[in-house]
């Protein structure tokens, strides 16, 4: 199971393999498929768990028995140094269970082998759509709004282009798009003026002069090796970088940003200026009336016993260990106080690990209301609300996790709904 090179018929070979180690159950095959430095996303909806090797392994191996089965298909094999990227629909079935989906896998050359270095269940992005004149609120990538995924169709007419980046930033690449690539929604921003906002509300406002289509990644760390000549290859060119990381990249990876005519920067954008609700600190009295509420809630009670179950540590609430606590108000002119508390606990990485997140409105007498429960797989930031005119408070949250994920929490009847704006691609190991 562990070929000695990485091609696309070695990718493939591999990938079918580990697939009939699972469905043969024979869970010591399946374990030497990988490597010891290794990142799994575990996703059921939209709860996000983070293993290392040993971690994900202990996770799985209840999965081995009758009954189980996993069907792989529609394989896309993509070739980088050192490095394979393959995306594949897994049709996961158990007694009770069934789950069909994107799955991605990146293979790496270990010693004299292949193994895995990081799988995830992949979350499908939702495109923002691009807004008339409502004010819909867009991520802000660069120097653009995100005016939705995909744009270009048919054979680059350019090279792509690594854009500038400091020590430590993820690796953007670019290519030119005329209007004849987009469609006819993304061609109407031409010439519209948008208002970008920062995380403390500072505003900046633009003209859409042309548009971009992207990728914005982090690559595979045995990537970045090959790419600095550490492998013994010659150190690449951005002009390499560049198509390395778009050939590697999906479909759904790729979007659409609307070029302003001059420097902005900030995080979120709209059509329009809209008024903007600064997320502060929580005063104390209401601080501390947010985590009496917090503690009271049944899944937070859930996690802590998650936690002395799995640590034997009865002594610390799940949240103190390796955790953070943030408490935020948001008090716009227009209705009552939201207050939001978002707690993480646990290194996410073999171990407890664990996020929640809930939202009150807060009554003029102090009193709190519960909105909503959110369980994300990062600690949730809101850093602020705009409001639109006779319509309720939208949060808006990010940049959060090793993605990026911006995300706009959205009232409805019964609390919030969380809808990802935009998130960037992981392909490396975050453990």
């Amino acid at each position: 199971m562990r070929p000695s090179t990485l091609d696309e018929a070695v990718a493939r070979r591999f990938v079918t393999l580990w697939a009939q180690a699972q469905n043969a159950h024979d869970f010591e095959a399946y374990s030497a498929s990988y490597a010891e430095r290794f990142t799994g996303l575990k996703r059921v909806g939209n709860y996000t768990k983070r293993f290392d090797r040993r971690g994900w392994l202990k996770d799985r191996q209840p999965m081995f028995r009758e009954g189980v089965s996993v069907q792989v298909s529609d394989v896309q094999v993509s070739l980088g140094p050192a490095a394979a990227r393959v995306v594949l629909t897994q049709d996961f079935s158990a007694p009770g269970f069934h789950d069909s989906g994107q799955k991605q896998l990146f293979l790496a050359s270990v010693g004299s082998g292949v193994l895995i270095s990081r799988e995830e269940m992949l979350v499908s992005r939702v495109a923002a759509s691009p807004p008339s004149s409502n004010g819909a609120v867009l991520a802000f990538h660069r120097d653009g709004p995100v005016l939705g995924a995909g744009g270009g169709s048919g054979a680059l007419k350019v090279q792509p282009r690594l854009l500038a980046r400091a020590s430590g930033d993820r690796y953007d690449v670019a290519v030119a798009l005329s209007t004849a690539d987009v469609d006819e929604a993304t061609r109407g921003w031409l010439g519209r003026s948008v208002t970008v906002y920062a995380k403390d509300g500072a505003r900046c406002s633009g003209v859409v002069t042309r548009f971009e289509q992207r990728v914005s990644a982090q690559p595979h760390f045995g990537m970045i090796q090959a790419w600095n000549g550490e492998t013994g290859e010659p150190k690449a060119t951005g002009v390499q970088i560049a198509a390395d990381i778009w050939r590697i990249a999906s479909d759904d990876e790729r979007f659409v940003v609307g070029v302003l005519d001059h420097e902005c920067h900030g995080v979120w954008a709209t059509e329009g200026a809209l008024p903007w609700a600064a997320a502060q600190p929580a005063p104390p009295p209401l601080r501390a009336s947010a985590l009496a509420a917090f503690k009271a809630l049944p899944r937070y009670r859930e996690l802590q016993t998650e936690f002395v179950t799995e640590t034997s540590d009865a002594k610390h609430a799940w949240e103190e260990v390796d955790g953070e606590v943030a408490v935020v108000e948001v008090r716009p002119a227009s209705e009552p106080a939201v207050v939001i508390l978002s707690a993480s606990g646990g290194v996410g990485c073999g171990g407890f690990s664990a996020r929640l997140s809930a939202i009150w409105k807060v009554g003029q007498s102090g009193s709190l209301t519960l909105r909503q429960v959110v369980e994300t797989g990062d600690l949730l930031r809101v850093h602020g609300a705009l409001e639109h005119a006779g319509a309720p408070l939208e949060l808006l949250t990010g940049p959060d996790g090793l993605n990026d994920e911006m995300s706009l929490l959205q009232p409805t009847a019964k609390g919030y709904e969380r809808r990802l704006l935009f998130s960037t691609s992981f392909w490396d190991c975050g453990c």
